[in-house]
């Protein structure tokens, strides 16, 4: 397996939204809770990766607001994907609902925390707030705990290394070994 280096959670803190630009996984959301922490006075960066029916709302939002901390790149392949991954701290996807969350789960692979709402298997898969955040979908709320969060990144080396350690064991060579146990 990949060994990477753990990541340094100092300011700017990196998030990425990686999603369709569809109503149920609420992009302005996303960027008005970053917008509240810049705003707080905590450096923040959000790169949103994705395209959709809601790409119009996003933009038009983003030409209203003092969004220079947005970068909109539509959709790219997973070598982009990966990359963002990779250099951002945090994955934010306050979806409304969620299949199977393979964001979630490639984020954690790369050691992205995930900000994330409580859909699905998510909180399972976040070891019920081990190796992610939940978002409650109250901006206040969702601030202030994220402001802590920031305030306080002591632990976030850790939760990372974590998310990596549990997203890491569901890999297709793990699974096309169980499905030859079960033939």
């Amino acid at each position: 397996c990949i060994e990477l280096p753990i990541k340094l959670f100092k300011p700017p803190f990196s998030f990425v939204f990686v999603a369709n630009l569809a109503p149920g996984k609420n992009v302005i959301y996303a960027v008005k809770l970053i917008e509240k922490l810049v705003e707080s006075g905590l450096p923040c960066t959000l790169t949103i990766l994705g395209d959709g029916k809601e790409r119009h709302l996003l933009e038009n939002y983003l030409g209203n607001a003092n969004a220079g901390f947005v970068s909109f790149l539509g959709n790219q392949d997973k070598e982009i994907v990966k990359k963002h991954y990779l250099s951002s701290h945090f994955l934010i996807l306050p979806s409304n609902s969620e299949g199977w969350p393979k964001v979630v789960a490639e984020s954690m692979f790369w050691g992205c925390i995930p900000v994330v709402t409580q859909v699905s298997c998510v909180p399972w898969m976040l070891g019920f707030g081990e190796r992610g955040f939940l978002l409650e979908m109250e901006l206040k709320k969702d601030l202030e705990m994220l402001q802590k969060v920031l305030n306080s990144n002591d632990l976030l080396p850790e939760m990372s290394k974590k998310a990596m350690k549990w997203s890491r064991q569901f890999t297709i060579d793990k699974f096309a070994s169980e499905i030859k146990k079960l033939l």
